[in-house]
């Protein structure tokens, strides 16, 4: 706690520590990560000090034990009854502001709030209508010199005037200097105004934009404009003048946040400007009032810089709609989930905490406020004298290395040593992203997956060794480029990384494309295949850059025929499919689920199941199967889900509507490094969890209080690791429980920790996509595509190698290249054997039309491949499987859907004679 006076110390209620570590963080907030920051207001609804108290302490935080750490201003309890003048609460807290700038910050000069400031206390200008405007500006020139000590020295350096009783030797030299010393500088001082409040027509400054609202016209001269604003105009509407001023101050406090380059000082001021209030008092009181007209200001300027805290709210309005929290650790959380991810556009202005005087017995908090018992700031290395110095040192040798660029010959154009080659460029990841032509380069940074990626490229030279001695008039086809579209870098502790789906899927193309060039070269009567991979970015950040390279190079190369995979359901991936569909440009989907990806394009054809299909599954097998933790059915499920994810939020909302509203409670978790942190459009609704703790705490209780309750995984596997983790550590009030998760949960399988080494009471029963160990016995192509993936990966014993032959991903990888290569093969034949009519055009007419013979039976099932002019571009019935994972590996629990031509799985149930039909 801070030393001193005990009654500026925060007092240890429950939770404070947690809202107190809040308060720290967005006060030493980075510029560049802040957005506008709600205003907190501390209700007292048992009457009490206690909100004063909080007040009092946070004051004595930013005080620190030497020196101010960061600025700020403490508005004290105004009397019942009292209203101060208009500008006293502007003057206490933009005084206090300036006398609290920590050292080393320089000094804060509020340009637009002393200029207004001026105009609202002139005098009544009684002069001619068309001189006003320019006595306004002499008056508030004159108010300027009072502290601007060089204006003050030119003006004395003028001389005085016969007006000012200046003897005829001082009113000969005013003749003479008045117009370089007072005139002159007077008429500068006037443009600076100008531009300064106005800016210009295109980019216009606050004020501006206000005239603008008021009067209906953008205005052209500022003290014109601002006549309106004397004393005297605004005598009756004081919130009026709170309006205007209270922007003044805010935008100025917003300039001074921003950095210079040639001003170390302002690069000190790294801190929010923080502002107390002990007593907003009721509804229709002054602070009141004060603090209606800060919110609405804070969010029309999406002001950054300021962060205020008001105790003792006596009394709730209701014309500015408010975040209520519960306590102050709720509060806490709230700010917390703010500082990291932003408050959105429409978001409240505020946030209601109630406090009460109570014991001061919370321990944590206790500990925390006596470890911490002042605001840690971020302490700059070097003074801000040094810092110029060093500036200097730097400028003159940037100017010394450059004339010796300039001057010594051939040094400024050798050839740079280009970390992305090709149609390759830095990604948002920090990674080279694009299309590798020839070279997989230094992209993907993963040893496994460049394995992979080489694969190919050995494959790529093998066929194209093969046809380099064919004689020009060889009837047999030539090769064709199929671009593989995913997220081939990421990193270790990236949400999708690497080593989940996206290696599966790449295996899974390698081994394909070994097949289908095998036959191809073999029979002359198919066409063989080359493949370029195209890495998206990390979470498909980049996919729609990435997608306009493959479009520029289509364009250039005829023998692009296709692109396969988009394996993540993203709003980037929406986006990227947009745009190669304009470019007419087939595309065949790998693991991707979401419902809405068929609906971005004509172009597209789908391969897995989609989510709809598979949470009726999910839906039907947790009613029917006994899966929660005791083996009986579940009377209620936890519905995680992440609505800014486009594939999590698709799957939860089809459960939700097939199992029901009313057996479901819905828990929104979204990670603190979501890509894309606004919700979906239409998004679904639920109780919003800001922390993975948060989510473990609640789980854990509606499985406490319902130990037949299960939980219904939508997120990333990821996450479904963290949240186990956090399970662990409180599982004492839920020893055990089961979870239903969507297909993507299989990417947590491959890992060399598996779900249940993390919380062994974990019943984990998932979706997956194909399971060819299962149907190899009735589909000859998953017997192929096993004895493929066991000629190319059958020396690795690894478990993830394992596990991988299991996944649906290489499955579904393999039967999106074959549909793709099975559409290539048909457009061929139509041709009459002549190549050079092979082109884009013509497959995607095909595909359109659909395969002949309905399709092909695929390792993941049937595949229909109809067509969108015969009905669709997916497979209905398509095969889906709920397994049971354990340490000896995966069992069915559940298959439904078409295995072969003549094999359709229609019922399902752990006992013959009792089975439920499939949905």
């Amino acid at each position: 706690m801070t030393t001193g006076d005990p009654q500026s110390r925060i007092p240890a209620y429950p939770g404070v520590d947690r809202f107190v570590d809040a308060f720290d963080k967005l006060v030493v907030q980075s510029r560049r990560g802040r957005s506008r920051a709600p205003v907190v207001l501390l209700h007292e609804p048992d009457g009490g000090d206690a909100g004063h108290r909080i007040v009092a302490g946070l004051r004595s935080r930013m005080r620190g034990r030497s020196e101010v750490l960061a600025p700020h201003a403490h508005i004290p309890q105004i009397p019942d009854g009292a209203d101060p003048p208009p500008l006293h609460l502007f003057e206490l807290l933009t005084n206090q502001l300036r006398e609290t700038m920590p050292p080393g910050t320089g000094q804060l000069h509020l340009h637009s709030y002393r200029l207004l400031r001026s105009v609202v206390t002139a005098p009544a200008l009684d002069g001619l209508m068309e001189r006003r405007h320019t006595e306004l500006r002499n008056h508030c020139y004159a108010q300027h010199r009072q502290w601007s000590p060089l204006a003050q020295t030119l003006w004395w350096l003028g001389g005085r005037d016969q007006a000012n009783g200046g003897t005829l030797l001082e009113l000969l030299w005013n003749f003479v200097a008045g117009p370089l010393f007072q005139r002159l500088p007077r008429a500068l001082y006037g443009r600076r105004a100008n531009r300064r409040m106005l800016g210009k027509s295109r980019n216009p400054r606050w004020y501006a934009r206000w005239v603008r609202q008021q009067q209906g016209s953008p205005p052209t001269d500022f003290f014109r404009s601002a006549l309106d604003l004397v004393q005297g105009e605004l005598v009756n509407e004081p919130e009026r003048m709170d309006r205007v001023l209270m922007q003044a101050v805010l935008s100025d406090l917003d300039q001074a946040c921003r950095t210079r380059l040639l001003n170390p000082w302002r690069r000190r001021r790294t801190s929010r400007f923080v502002l107390l209030f002990d007593e907003a008092g009721h509804e229709d009181s002054r602070v009141q009032r004060f603090l209606r007209e800060l919110r609405s200001a804070v969010d029309d300027l999406r002001c950054t810089s300021v962060f205020a805290v008001a105790g003792g709210v006596r009394s709730l309005a209701a014309r500015i709609p408010d975040i209520h929290a519960t306590g102050l650790a709720q509060a806490g959380a709230e700010l917390i989930n703010i500082e990291r991810r932003g408050m959105l556009p429409d978001q409240p202005t505020g946030i209601v905490v109630p406090v009460a005087e109570g014991p001061e017995d919370d321990q944590a908090a206790v500990y925390w406020l006596g470890r911490w018992p002042t605001l840690v700031t971020p302490s700059p290395r070097w003074s801000p004298g040094a810092e110029v110095v060093g500036a200097l040192g730097v400028v003159t040798l940037v100017l010394a290395v450059t004339g010796a660029f300039v001057l010594v010959p051939g040094t400024w154009n050798r050839g740079k040593d280009d970390p992305c080659q090709g149609s390759t460029f830095l990604g948002a990841d920090g990674q080279c992203v694009g299309v590798g032509e020839g070279s997989i380069g230094k992209g993907p940074s993963e040893q496994a997956v460049r394995a992979v990626l080489e694969q190919i490229e050995r494959q790529n030279e093998e066929v194209d060794g093969e046809l380099a001695g064919r004689p020009t008039d060889d009837p047999r086809p030539g090769r064709r480029t199929v671009v593989y579209f995913g997220p081939l870098t990421g990193g270790k502790d990236a949400e999708d990384p690497v080593r989940g789906g996206t290696f599966a899927e790449l295996r899974g193309i390698a081994v394909a494309q070994r097949h289908i060039n095998a036959q191809a070269l073999r029979s002359g009567e198919r066409v063989p295949l080359r493949v370029l991979a195209a890495n998206a970015g990390d979470r498909f950040q980049d996919a729609p850059a990435v997608a306009e390279r493959i479009v520029e190079l289509a364009a250039s190369d005829p023998t692009i025929a296709g692109v396969v995979g988009f394996g993540q359901s993203r709003r980037k991936t929406y986006e990227a499919i947009r745009i190669l569909d304009k470019a007419g440009i087939p595309m065949v989907g790998t693991s991707g689920t979401a419902d809405e990806l068929l609906q971005q394009g004509t172009h597209y054809y789908q391969t897995a199941a989609t989510d709809s299909r598979a949470a009726e599954l999910m839906a039907a097998f947790a009613s029917g199967a006994g899966i929660a933790a005791d083996g009986r059915q579940v009377r209620r499920v936890s519905l995680v889900a992440d609505t800014t994810d486009a594939y999590s939020n698709s799957l939860a909302a089809s459960f939700r509507a097939a199992y029901g509203p009313g057996r479901t409670d819905v828990l929104l978790y979204t990670p603190t490094d979501a890509p894309e942190p606004d919700p979906v459009p239409g998004a679904l609704g639920g109780r919003s969890v800001p922390t993975v703790e948060d989510l473990a705490r609640e789980v854990c209780r509606a499985v406490s209080e319902e130990p037949r309750t299960a939980v219904v995984w939508s997120a990333r596997a990821s996450q479904f690791q963290l949240f186990l983790a956090e399970i662990s550590r409180m599982s004492g009030d839920c020893p055990r429980f089961s979870v239903l998760a969507g297909d993507d949960v299989t990417n947590a399988l491959m890992d060399e920790q598996r779900p249940w080494d993390h919380f062994k009471g974990l019943s984990l029963f998932y979706v997956a996509h194909g399971f060819a160990p299962t149907l190899a016995a009735t589909s000859p192509e998953a017997a192929a595509f096993l004895a493929a993936y066991d000629r190319a990966y059958g020396g690795d014993r690894s478990a993830r190698s394992k596990a991988m032959r299991e996944d649906g991903h290489v499955a579904l990888a393999w039967d999106a290249l074959r549909y793709l290569a099975e559409g290539i093969d048909q457009a061929w034949r139509t041709t009459g054997g002549h190549d050079g009519r092979l082109d884009r055009g013509l497959v995607q007419g095909v595909l359109y039309q659909g395969l002949g013979g309905g399709g092909f039976d695929g390792a993941t099932g049937r595949i229909d491949a109809h067509g969108a002019a015969s009905g669709g571009r997916l497979t209905e019935d398509k095969l889906l499987a709920v397994l049971r994972g354990t340490d000896r590996g995966p069992v069915t629990e559940l298959l439904c859907g078409t295995v072969t031509r003549g094999d359709e799985r229609t019922t399902w149930g752990p006992k013959k004679g009792k089975e439920l039909p499939c949905p």
